[in-house]
């Protein structure tokens, strides 16, 4: 850390503080300027005054500018403005000192104040604008008429949801001026008379129409809307233009009923504005409950919504209070095989959010029930436990889950019945194997820290927390199933392989597929150099930065770089190198190169660290005269969806023919600015680094 540049950044801080200063000193002398000039009265000491500490506060604000500007929080290209409206407000503050010292000079002094006022505005503005918004200061909000979204039972489907898709990604190309295959999508009349290739829609088979069939073809596809170049409809958009064919509701306009359709008025109040957004949980509150036992999955990428599953049967207050904490995040909630009782089940009460909840092989009774009369619960699982059917009967007229599973409770055959012709809800009351919703299982874990090795490794997976799992896997690429092998010992290892597994059991969903590249490093490397300018200073947080200068090694030192992120500590940033505004380049000396097919590249993409994965790899083998001639290559698309807070890792590989070369060069080609992409439109054109760990021949 350059110790000096911290202190002067530091100082930089009180920018927001001393600008003040020149600001109502101008201001001030500027009105005594005034009732001296209009009403005879001899101010000149106290204007001489007024000016110079005028000059002086704005000597001391644009030097303190300059050094907050050295922050990487700020991208200059968005100071600029503010920048040079400030160093005009300090020429003209010193050419106002310069003036009032001079006779004869008043008109010139007056008109040289009324310049200096007008670049004091500009700045001040703009440094607004930097500080606040763009839209800070705009009175658009108070002419306009704000658009009053209701909580309705019926929708324009028409004018509110499909013609506001038009107009945003098809009338630009389907238009008055502009009808692409005579297809005119601007007015309802014109829609529905179709283009050259006939109607859009096909009553026999609605799902075969043009519009359902073109919006769902890949994005390669020629006939693909919109086109690749355009902007994209969202899975929520194709979900509502899908609809309103399929229900028939494209046949007419005017309001469509959302009554009982739960799933159309989701996504209607979505697709309107009028869905609450959930603001994510605190990390110390999820550490605590993970410390307790839960195991925690985020449900879908930026909705912020948590599904949480008690892994360890007892429970304390600590429990309760801690799930309190989260109670507007909380989606799913599975405290099945645990000691949750009827004395707990008041914290159900609280969770407004919760849609799925599994009690099966608990102590509880209707008093739980009772509990969950103002929810809005979809999935309930109260197997082996002690409700009743005045328990559930009880639920139902408050509250009626989509499912109920209620097999081996209080509930005879004919109260079962009973129930079940009254009930609106689906209650499988089935026998032991076949009563409870299938769950999936949590992706094996390797407990190898490391995922290169010298001469053999032993991989061995975590115990699983769920009792009678399998964890089956492959190692020669292919996906496991219930035919792969057994996990019963640690794997020996004794070549480079790639690991996958994956979680069974009888009755449960398959896991997702766990994929590791495991590395035999075989040390063919004798020297090597990296080409590239590595006294860049990145910042971890706030406070604390680092340079790579020296950081060569981490390249071929054996060992992966370890999860960094926002406000890492220097020594795990230290386990990656990186570079920025300019291509990673490494050349490398190799000692034999009969046995090498590929060469792997690991790479680190965390939005939150201005880091993205390269947009492509090349791999450069030197010729005999000298010169380095191009062997292979790999482009690297953008990513589709990204969390800001995640750190993605991967391991980017390449075959090569190695034979005749043993002076190697390789590339990672930098973006130097974050893609022009949706997932990258908060950091549009910041600049971006690249992160690399272990360069790995093999």
């Amino acid at each position: 850390m350059e110790f000096p540049l911290e202190i002067l950044k530091y100082i930089g801080k009180f920018h927001p503080l001393v600008l003040h200063l020149p600001i109502g000193s101008l201001l001030m002398t500027f009105v005594l300027l005034v009732v001296s000039k209009y009403q005879k009265v001899v101010l000149e000491k106290a204007i001489r005054i007024g000016v110079d500490f005028s000059f002086a506060g704005a000597l001391m604000a644009s030097i303190m500018g300059y050094l907050l500007s050295l922050d990487e929080a700020y991208d200059f290209n968005n100071l600029k403005l503010h920048f040079w409206a400030g160093i005009i407000t300090l020429i003209l503050s010193f050419s106002l000192c310069v003036l009032h010292r001079m006779k004869g000079k008043e008109h010139l002094f007056m008109g040289a104040y009324l310049m200096t006022l007008l670049a004091l505005t500009v700045a001040g503005h703009k440094g607004g604008q930097i500080t606040h918004g763009d839209d800070y200061l705009s009175t658009a909000a108070l002419f306009e008429k704000p658009e009053l979204i209701i909580l309705k039972d019926s929708v324009d489907y028409y004018n509110e949801v499909v013609n506001v898709i038009f107009q945003d990604k098809c009338v630009s190309c389907h238009n008055a001026n502009k009808s692409k295959s005579e297809l005119r999508l601007d007015r309802y009349d014109l829609m529905m008379k179709g283009g050259e290739r006939g109607s859009m829609f096909n009553p026999q088979n609605p799902l075969q129409g043009r519009l359902v069939q073109y919006i769902r073809l890949p994005k390669e596809d020629k006939l693909h809307m919109p086109p690749k170049n355009k902007s994209q409809l969202t899975e929520n958009e194709k979900w509502l233009l899908t609809h309103w064919v399929t229900s028939g509701a494209y046949l007419e306009q005017g309001n469509f009923s959302l009554a009982a359709k739960q799933d159309l008025k989701s996504k209607v109040l979505s697709f309107l504005g009028a869905d609450e957004k959930v603001m994510p949980a605190k990390r110390s509150d999820l550490s605590k409950l993970v410390a307790l036992g839960f195991r925690i999955q985020p449900n879908a990428l930026h909705d912020n919504l948590l599904k949480l599953k008690l892994m360890k049967p007892k429970w304390s207050e600590d429990h309760l209070k801690t799930l309190l904490k989260i109670k507007n995040q909380l989606l799913e909630l599975d405290v099945s095989n645990t000691y949750f009782n009827d004395e707990m089940s008041h914290v159900l009460a609280d969770f407004p959010r919760l849609k799925v909840l599994r009690m099966d092989h608990t102590s509880i009774s209707d008093i739980s029930l009772s509990h969950l009369e103002n929810s809005n619960l979809e999935v309930l699982n109260l197997c082996n436990t002690q409700v009743t059917q005045e328990g559930v009967e009880a639920l139902l007229k408050k509250a009626s889950p989509k499912t109920i599973y209620a097999w081996n409770t209080k509930m005879n055959s004919d109260q079962q019945k009973q129930l079940a012709s009254i009930a609106p809800s689906l209650i499988h009351f089935g026998t032991s194997d076949l009563f409870a919703e299938k769950l999936s299982l949590s992706v094996p874990e390797m407990e190898n820290t490391n995922a290169i090795f010298d001469n053999a490794i032993a991989v061995t997976f975590e115990e699983a927390k769920v009792k009678n799992i399998d964890i089956r896997y492959t190692l020669d690429g292919s996906e496991p199933n219930e035919n792969s092998p057994v996990y019963d010992a640690p794997i020996e290892l004794t070549e480079s392989t790639l690991v996958k597994a994956k979680s069974m059991k009888k009755g449960w969903l398959d896991s997702a597929v766990f994929e590791r590249m495991m590395f035999k490093n075989n040390h063919h490397i004798v020297d090597y150099k990296v080409n590239n300018k590595l006294d860049n200073s990145f910042g971890i947080s706030h406070h604390v930065n680092l340079t790579f200068e020296g950081n060569e090694p981490v390249l071929f030192d054996g060992k992966k770089g370890k999860r960094v992120y926002r406000g890492t500590s220097i020594e795990d940033a230290k386990t990656w190198l990186g570079v920025i505004e300019e291509d990673l380049e490494i050349e490398v000396k190799l000692k034999s190169t009969e046995n090498i097919n590929h060469v792997t590249l690991s790479m680190l993409e965390n939005l939150d660290m201005r880091t993205v994965f390269p947009k492509k790899i090349e791999v450069y083998g030197k010729s005999p005269n000298g010169k380095y001639q191009l062997l292979q290559s790999m482009s690297i698309p953008v990513q589709k969806e990204l969390d800001e807070r995640i750190s993605y890792f991967k391991d980017f590989t390449l075959s090569v023919d190695l034979k005749g070369y043993d002076e190697i060069k390789v590339r990672a080609l930098n973006h130097m600015t974050f893609p022009d992409a949706p997932v990258y439109k908060k950091w549009n054109k910041r600049k971006s680094w690249l992160f690399a760990d272990e360069l790995i021949f093999w």
